[in-house]
């Protein structure tokens, strides 16, 4: 004897599963997150700053690579607030919030010295949102268990805008 299944039957498998949720695969409550998060979570100390392009100050042309610090007596006033940074410590938290001990305010004057972080841009971003809730997001130039360097732009008051390299180390 031969069992006969109805054909609507087959039809109607996909309302079944619509109506009952049966079909439905259950979605993780918070989406992974990507291994740069380990390797940004952490202490890290500034190493130094770095410049990001090849620049010309009074009339000498100063090569990518060369440090702040050791430029900052030609930079007037603006070389004071780079030099405040060489002992900075950057703390990432594994719960997302970040705390800087030391001088921000020329070369993270929008995060500020506490906040949250994130990683943004398929990762290649380090967002920092200040306490005041403002985004400030720095490219990531380079990532590993002991290095981080990151891109900031820093006005030098009565010198120029300049792009920079801000060199951590854990």
């Amino acid at each position: 004897m031969r069992f006969f299944i109805p054909r609507y039957l087959f039809l109607m498998l996909p309302v079944f599963c619509l109506l009952t949720g049966a079909c439905k695969k259950d979605k993780p409550a918070t989406p992974e997150k990507s291994p740069k998060y380990e390797l940004v979570k952490g202490t890290w100390k500034q190493q130094d700053i770095v410049l990001a392009v090849d620049v010309k100050l009074n009339k000498q042309n100063i090569p990518k690579g060369t440090s702040i610090l050791a430029l900052a007596p030609l930079l007037g006033p603006g070389g004071a607030l780079f030099t405040c940074t060489a002992g900075n410590t950057y703390r990432f938290n594994e719960d997302g919030s970040f705390a800087i001990e030391g001088c921000t305010t020329l070369i993270l004057p929008v995060a500020g010295n506490s906040g949250t972080w994130d990683l943004d841009v398929h990762d290649s971003v380090l967002k920092l949102v200040s306490a005041k809730n403002e985004n400030d997001p720095h490219w990531i130039e380079n990532i590993s268990s002991s290095n981080l360097d990151l891109s900031l732009t820093v006005t030098i008051p009565g010198v120029a805008t300049v792009p920079l390299i801000l060199k951590l180390k854990k």
